[in-house]
């Protein structure tokens, strides 16, 4: 199960399967909207509710603090909902950009949530092993079929966890001069191989900090632009993988023009951003 919570004031918007996780984001939140209704009164810090006529006092500050995010949540868990998906912010389809690093615990965890509701799963990757595994060990069944789209070598060398012998799995391998437009050729392809068939795609693609690394920007541009153009023709989802910390911030907001969500992936907290 996956909650959702948005706030009325502001674009707050926040996921996590993790009740207590998005409990604290809630608090976290809306004690940075209302930081001036704690004030310190002698010795001690009063905090004064903004919703109701309910106020507290106490000696200890983290006291007073805890017991204001406590009383704030009451206020707030009325708006959470259950059973969400970040991608009802689009209607189930579309192209998501994911901040985080690539290897980080918030990235497995959006590669799960994302591929997770999805019949066809296309991973775009080097590091075949280490994602087989995670969706062997996360998801409740796999994907009526999962196809592999790398240039790693021996792809499958490191699969331990995983009875590749019973998963439906596909590889592609590719040749590692192919470029990005031959990637971009190969990725439409299998799209179209499985675009008949009855059920959702997702794409899955980790490789977008190597492209960046590689190409300039403004090819980088137009290989994400087409094939987001082309994922969005057959009513499917794409998530990307970019550590916005190892780029510039005109970069990510070049890029994320190109998306129809982004969202910073962090633990088992995905926040909105705008």
């Amino acid at each position: 199960m996956v909650y959702n919570w948005r706030c009325r004031r502001c674009e707050f918007v926040v996921w996590s399967r993790n009740g207590n996780e998005i409990r604290s984001a809630i608090q976290d939140h809306l004690v940075d909207h209302h930081r001036q209704r704690l004030s310190k009164d002698g010795f001690q810090v009063h905090w004064r509710c903004p919703y109701c006529d309910d106020s507290g006092l106490d000696h200890d500050e983290s006291a007073a603090v805890r017991a204001f995010r406590d009383h704030l949540f009451g206020h707030a868990k009325q708006l959470l909902q259950t059973g969400a998906h970040v991608t009802d912010e689009v209607g189930g389809t579309g192209n998501v950009l994911v901040l985080a690093p690539p290897e980080s615990d918030g990235a497995n965890n959006a590669r799960v949530h994302f591929t997770a509701p999805n019949d066809v799963a296309i991973l775009v990757t080097m590091n075949v092993a280490d994602r087989l595994e995670l969706l062997g060990r996360r998801l409740e069944e796999w994907p009526a079929k999962t196809i592999v789209v790398t240039t790693k070598t021996d792809p499958l060398a490191g699969v331990e966890d995983v009875d590749i012998a019973s998963v439906p799995l596909e590889i592609v391998q590719l040749d590692k001069g192919l470029g990005i437009a031959g990637l971009g050729e190969t990725i439409s392809r299998v799209i179209a191989e499985h675009e008949t068939t009855d059920g959702d795609i997702a794409v899955q693609f980790d490789v977008l900090s190597e492209i960046i690394d590689t190409y300039e920007l403004e090819k980088v541009f137009r290989f994400i632009h087409l094939l987001n153009s082309r994922i969005e023709s057959v009513d499917a989802l794409s998530h990307y993988y970019c550590n916005s910390q190892a780029r510039s911030k005109p970069t990510i907001n070049l890029i994320g023009e190109l998306f129809d969500l982004r969202i910073s992936a962090t633990g088992e907290r995905f926040v909105l951003e705008q």
